[in-house]
């Protein structure tokens, strides 16, 4: 059995690390949302409650290029480096009569280890460029904001969007483009 941490919050150098404990956020203990927020960079679903969900599932890329707007528009992305929001796949399928079919827990946790699929949110000005003298040549391929590609889950340096799990990803790394429904791939 797990007791939970009494300590102060865990320092690297001066830097609070890992877990940080806020005040409760609601009266009654036990309620409202949880307190404890961690500063890992690992996948996790990106929608917050029930209704997210079910937009999410009914259109997985508008939902994240609504919830990476603000993001899209901060800055630019550098280089040849490609930012990319990793799909999640969603926890029900909505059936053609209009039914929700549940995923199980076990799959849902599967997607957090096998997920290698991302909707590309931005480009760096290189990115898909030819470079002749190192050898590179894209022989026209290139990707579009909007568009889902597929990669290999060990690449890319991660980061969180607005509870939006990303990717900056090279453009010598993107294994497909075009893909037409993500929830294939996972």
């Amino acid at each position: 059995m797990s007791m939970p941490y009494h300590g102060p919050v865990p320092r690297i150098g001066n830097v609070a690390h890992v877990l940080r404990d806020y005040p409760p956020t609601s009266a009654v203990p036990g309620t409202g949302p949880s307190t404890t927020i961690t500063m890992a960079q690992g996948p996790v679903k990106p929608w917050a409650n029930e209704e997210e969900a079910e937009e999410y599932a009914r259109d997985p890329k508008t939902f994240l290029l609504k919830k990476c707007e603000q993001a899209m528009g901060n800055g630019k992305v550098a280089h040849n480096w490609v930012l990319i929001a990793t799909h999640w796949l969603p926890a029900f399928a909505i059936l053609p009569n209009g039914t929700r079919f549940y995923r199980s827990d076990n799959t849902l946790e599967e997607v957090q280890y096998q997920g290698k699929v991302g909707l590309v949110i931005g480009k760096g000005p290189m990115a898909f460029v030819d470079d002749p003298d190192s050898g590179v040549h894209f022989h026209g391929q290139d990707v579009d904001i909007g568009e889902w590609i597929s990669f290999d889950r060990h690449d890319g340096r991660q980061t969180t969007i607005n509870r939006v799990h990303c990717r900056y990803i090279k453009d010598v790394q993107i294994l497909q483009t075009k893909i037409q429904n993500p929830d294939y791939i996972y």
